[in-house]
Order: structure tokens, then sequence, then C-alpha cells
């Protein structure tokens, strides 16, 4: 199976594992043919800001904006490949995970936290998800979710990221989806994203706005209607609680990839 996305474009996409859900999707060897790129497991925050140091640089750019008879400076900062690298996709399976390596060397013996750690802990999260959406193409993250009770009685389902973050992490994101599981009329499980905001789904986000409310996990979809709104990149955040289709979802990247459900899916 050759990695392809709409309109026949052969992409390489780079999975990485950080909790080893990659097993959802198959072999190490059927990874790679199906995505182009082995996956990697990820065992420490240190190995994937590395890996990441050895894909990419921040390059400052400036553009001049005319106003009338104003030129004024626009500064920006591009994340871009470095040596000719080509990456088209880029996957975090979890971000959740991710966010408790982090943690854990923030904890003393007995697992506890500092109070000036969890600024430290919102810091540094809120800097790497500023740098992964600024890499150029697609940029897929997991997260597990959690339910919280607020204080007017009401639930809420958030991404399960201790401290901070997870209160405005979908900013970072064109697109953020609960996935869920439901009964057809005949029984059979089928696996959805809930993709417009509600009280339950505080942080479910549509930028293109004409995705329906609820629909098949298919990122084919996700990407024709960006390109249809001339997004030059795609960001995906994806909510979901375990064995909701997080990481089985992603074969449909893939040209020819499906994701006809049955009833063993992802962590």
């Amino acid at each position: 199976m050759t990695s392809q996305y709409l309109g026949g474009l052969v992409i390489k996409i780079l999975y990485l594992d950080f909790e080893r859900g990659s097993q959802t999707l198959g072999s190490r060897d059927k990874i790679q043919e199906m995505f182009g790129y082995p996956m990697i497991a990820m065992s420490s925050w240190n190995q994937f800001q590395s890996m990441i140091g050895q894909l990419y640089t921040k390059q400052k750019t400036t553009n001049v904006i005319k106003i009338g008879t104003l030129e004024i400076p626009e500064e920006s900062v591009e994340v871009l490949p470095k040596d000719g690298n080509v990456v088209d996709a880029l996957i975090l399976d979890t971000f959740s995970e991710l966010s408790k390596k982090f943690q854990r060397s923030l904890t003393d013996k007995n697992g506890k936290m500092k109070l000036q750690d969890w600024g430290v802990l919102k810091s540094k999260l809120d800097t790497a998800l500023d740098f992964i959406t600024s890499i150029p193409g697609i940029v897929i993250c997991n997260v597990h979710s959690k339910i919280q009770t607020m204080d007017d009685g009401t639930s809420k389902i958030l991404p399960y990221i201790d401290g901070g973050t997870k209160e405005d992490i979908s900013k970072w994101f064109d697109f953020v989806f609960y996935a869920r599981t439901v009964l057809d009329p005949t029984g059979k499980r089928q696996y959805i994203w809930i993709t417009k905001r509600s009280e339950m789904f505080d942080n479910a986000k549509d930028r293109t706005d004409v995705l329906p409310a609820e629909m098949p996990q298919d990122y084919s979809k996700v990407i024709e209607a960006a390109k249809h709104k001339g997004f030059d990149n795609v960001r995906v955040l994806i909510i979901g609680s375990p064995g909701s289709g997080k990481t089985y979802s992603l074969q449909t990247l893939v040209k020819g990839g499906s994701n006809e459900n049955t009833e063993s899916k992802d962590g």
C-alpha cells in the first residue's frame, strides 16, 4: 500500500508512538509500508525534543505591509524542515502521554510537584504546541479525555492533560474533534467524530464550518474541507477515551485506508 491522500499525491507520514498504541495499526513493517516512514517509539521528553530538533529549525522572516504611505514590518517565525527532510504528516499519539513524560521530571520522590512547577509545565507544553503546530503540512495530535463536573452540576469532556494547558489547547488547532462510539440500528458499533461545540463537547471546533456536526472518522474528508477553504496546513486535535478510534482512524490518511469499524480499536 502506497502512502497517498487526496489527488493521488504521495505523502510521507511520521508516526510518533508515546504509549504503544501503534499496535492498533499492525506491525512495524505494515506501518512503514502504509505511512512511508517507520513508526518511532517515544520513551522520553528528551528523546522527543532531540528528534524534533533534528528534523526542523526555526527561521525568522520579515514582510513589509503597506497601509497607504506607511510601511509596517511584520515579523514572523517559520518552522522549516532541515536538510531537505520530507514529512508531509506528523502524528503524536498521544500528547497526553508526552505531557506526562515531562511532568514526571518535575515531581519529587513522592510524585508531588511544587506550586511553581505547574507554571513550568504549562510553559513547556505551550511552547511545544506552538512549535508543533507551526510545522508545515498535516499535524495530528491525539489526546485522552476525562469527564469533569462543573460547579453548576453540568459535565464537560476535557483533554486529559494535567495543568492549565488543557484549558486553551484548542486554540492551536484548526479542527478539534471528539472521538465517540455509537450503535447503528443493527447494533453494530460505529466510530464517529463530534465536530461542533456544545456544553458537553466544549472544545469541539471546525474552522472550515463545512463539516457535519457528526461524521465518520475519515481524515480524507477533513483534508478535503481544508483544501476547499484554502488552508495552507491542517492541524487536528482528537480527544477521546481508549477504544474510541483515535489511532485506528489514522489509516484513513492513506489512499485505500479504511475505518471500517469492528469491535477492537485503539487505546
